[in-house]
């Protein structure tokens, strides 16, 4: 089995001075960590590589910075390490970066399983693994909590949904979304002594516009069909009004719909 596993290098968060004065996530300050999902998707690649004869992939999309991430994988066991970094990436938005990505895994493909994290820290938007599965024209399951059995040809796979678990089995090849808190994988594993030597000299292929035989129009801040204009955290602060009277509360409530729909 072929699996390939995208992960994501963000910035944490948490470190102060992350945000400049719009919200906005300066990636010049602070530290940066594996995205935690991707994290797990890692471990759910390498649980089925356990129990199955599989060679795992490794793809991200970031600066030179993310050769870290790469060596991380390889210390805890994974085959293969794709850097996909180029100027010209710079401000791809989630179609740009499934568009980028999919043309990767196509080339070096193909994968019976790709395997994503449900979202990352820094985008939250948990759209990259759907637009890979339809760029890459597999099927996709969200919310994987769970690996129950794999076969040659499909793997059952628990999910999470809003009001219950969903036993279901999966034709290969497909794509994966996996959330943290997979079962039987309460943290990502630590690395052997043998994986951490061989992480020091891994070879790590770099994949840019050219290589991937892309156009600048297809890529980063033009090749994106969506704009963040500003991001903002709401104001939650509230107030109570009372009304002695029926008819003039309404009245007043109306009005007020009125004004914030600018009707």
């Amino acid at each position: 089995m072929r699996i390939a596993v995208c992960m994501k290098q963000v910035p944490d968060i948490s470190v102060k001075g992350s945000y400049d004065k719009k919200y906005t996530i300066d990636r010049n300050k602070g530290a940066f960590i594996t995205n935690p999902a991707d994290e797990i998707a890692l471990e759910t690649a390498l649980f089925i590589a356990e129990n199955v004869l599989a060679e795992i992939s490794v793809f991200t999309m970031g600066s030179t910075r993310a050769e870290q991430l790469l060596k991380d994988a390889c210390a805890l066991g994974a085959d293969k390490f794709y850097l996909i970094s180029d100027p010209l990436f710079a401000g791809s938005d989630t179609y740009a970066t499934s568009h980028i990505l999919s043309t990767a895994l196509r080339k070096y493909g193909p994968f019976d399983c790709v395997l994503c994290g449900r979202r990352t820290l820094d985008g939250e938007t948990g759209q990259v693994s759907g637009g890979i599965s339809v760029m890459l024209d597999m099927p996709l399951v969200t919310n994987v909590v769970g690996i129950e059995a794999i076969k040659h040809d499909s793997i059952i796979c628990s999910r999470f949904l809003e009001d219950r678990d969903e036993i279901i089995e999966v034709p290969l090849p497909s794509v994966m979304a996996v959330m943290e808190g997979m079962s039987g994988i309460t943290h990502p594993r630590l690395p052997s002594i043998l994986g951490l030597r061989k992480a020091l000299s891994v070879p790590i292929e770099l994949l840019n516009c050219k290589s991937l035989e892309l156009t600048e129009n297809e890529v980063g801040l033009t090749g994106s069909y969506t704009k963040v204009k500003n991001t903002f955290f709401p104001d939650w602060s509230r107030k109570c009004v009372f009304f002695s009277d029926v008819y003039d509360g309404v009245s007043q409530i109306i009005e007020l719909i009125k004004k914030t729909n600018d009707i």
